[in-house]
């Protein structure tokens, strides 16, 4: 008897350490880590998040103004937490048998954007995401939700998502709805408030980022344009310093993101008032140098004389992108400094220590293309398009930048970016409307450039990289 209670003593000892050990195991992983982003552990302990950084069940996540987190869980689900929030993971169990799997996060206040890994999809009435005004259960799913006072939004991108009151904290199959949101129809948003209120109606362009502050790709396809690296990353997640942007960094849609000083953020385009401003002096007819466009190719631009002083870096998570104009990550960044880039895939990296443009810097120029290469991203994989023209213009008097890009594809015709704005005091530029994208730096001599593009377009979303000299 005594042999038997001792046995049965251990075996319950051993179920109880096992089941303690999957409670404090790593259940995700940071993946990107962008500005003031930290944890706060069960233990009380307080740790700047980096790439690569551990995440456990009981952490509290905490970003900044300027923070932004994508962490990559133990299932392949992933969630972006963006600034001014805070995500509590109470309990991330996952049973390969399908089971006993046990999800559930706490939005306590700001923005998340959960895309479902495999667990939530195998056994989706056990996860659940709450909020202080009601929990949010999933059938997909890729969504948006946003906890601010008494108000909780969400916005259903691909999947359905349902809404029960917070108070009863119970299992969703016993819980009445008080909303359902589905990318089957035209009502994917949903708000609804403590004192029962609900909205529920179909959401109109440019609300998104507006309400949200995330650009997701403008497609309907979840797997087309910007959302494409997010909604499938790569799997190799785990090369530390190469997806952890500098302090300051600031996400200008979902995957563009601009390295510059706190001090000069609110100059960027993708901020509303700077938007203001740049109209302003568009307004004005403040003139920039003609660009005529360069003679039209039956291929990408190859590389004749690549600028040394800057140069694109591929991250080693990127997919099959561009590849001519892309040299390794460890080559980009020897001696250089990140700009500006698409998270996992490459980034614009510039000679010379940060700080401003050189003072000597006058009047307006051309710039000569140097090298382009441009793909077309669609629902079906990633080919390769032309780039036919393309032109930068700078107005150093009065910190402007006029860029135009013309490509084409079998697919999808013809399409053509113009874009103007404003350029910080350390030369990085963006600009962004509907459909387009553009985001690059100068060299502090103002001798050399490079930028990005992005154009929305029916049959998916055109993506390249540009370099000039002047």
């Amino acid at each position: 008897m005594v042999a038997k209670t001792f046995f049965k003593l251990a075996f319950l000892t051993a179920l109880g350490l096992a089941h303690a050990w999957a409670q404090t195991a790593p259940v995700a992983r940071v993946a990107v880590s962008v500005g003031e982003a930290k944890k706060l552990t069960l233990a009380g302990q307080t740790e700047q998040l980096l790439v690569g950084t551990s995440l456990m069940a009981g952490d509290r996540i905490r970003t900044g103004a300027d923070g932004v987190v994508i962490m990559v869980f133990s299932d392949e689900g992933r969630i972006s937490l963006r600034a001014d929030s805070e995500l509590l993971i109470r309990h991330y169990e996952i049973d390969p048998k399908g089971v006993k799997t046990r999800i559930e996060l706490e939005l306590v206040k700001g923005t998340v954007r959960q895309i479902s890994g495999n667990g939530s999809r195998a056994q989706p009435e056990r996860y659940r995401l709450n909020t202080p005004v009601a929990v949010i259960g999933v059938r997909g799913t890729d969504f948006l939700a946003k906890s601010e006072g008494n108000v909780v939004e969400a916005f259903v991108h691909e999947g359905k998502i349902i809404l029960t009151p917070a108070t009863e904290r119970c299992a969703q199959s016993a819980c009445t709805p008080v909303a359902i949101a589905s990318s089957e129809n035209n009502l994917k948003y949903v708000r609804l408030s403590t004192n029962g209120q609900v909205e529920q109606r179909e959401f109109r362009q440019g609300e998104l980022e507006r309400i949200f502050g995330i650009d997701i790709a403008r497609s309907s396809n979840p797997v087309q344009g910007r959302v494409a690296t997010l909604a499938s990353p790569p799997a190799r997640l785990n090369e530390g310093s190469e997806a952890h942007l500098p302090e300051g960094t600031r996400i200008v849609t979902s995957t563009i993101f601009a390295a510059n000083t706190k001090a000069e953020a609110q100059i960027l385009a993708h901020k509303a008032e700077a938007e203001a401003q740049i109209l302003a002096l568009n307004a004005k007819s403040i003139p920039l140098p003609p660009l005529v466009p360069v003679a039209p190719v039956s291929e990408n631009i190859p590389v004749t004389d690549t600028p040394k002083p800057i140069v694109w870096g591929r991250f080693s998570t990127a997919s099959a992108l561009p590849q001519q104009l892309l040299v390794s990550y460890a080559e980009a960044s020897q001696g250089r400094h990140v700009t500006v880039g698409e998270l996992f895939e490459y980034a614009l990296w510039r000679a010379n220590p940060s700080g401003a443009m050189s003072s000597d810097l006058r009047g307006q120029a051309d710039f000569r293309l140097a090298g382009a290469e441009a793909v077309l991203v669609q629902n079906s994989g990633i080919s390769a398009a032309k780039v036919t023209s393309a032109t930068l213009g700078v107005d150093f008097d009065n910190a402007l930048f006029k860029a135009t890009v013309g490509m084409q594809h079998a697919a999808a015709g013809a399409a053509s970016i113009n874009m103007s704005g404003k350029i910080n005091i350390e030369g990085v530029f963006v600009g962004t409307n509907a459909t387009d994208r553009v985001a690059g730096a100068l060299t502090r001599d103002g001798t050399e450039a490079g930028y990005l593009f992005n154009k929305d377009v029916a049959a998916g979303t055109f993506r390249g990289i540009t370099l000039w000299k002047r």
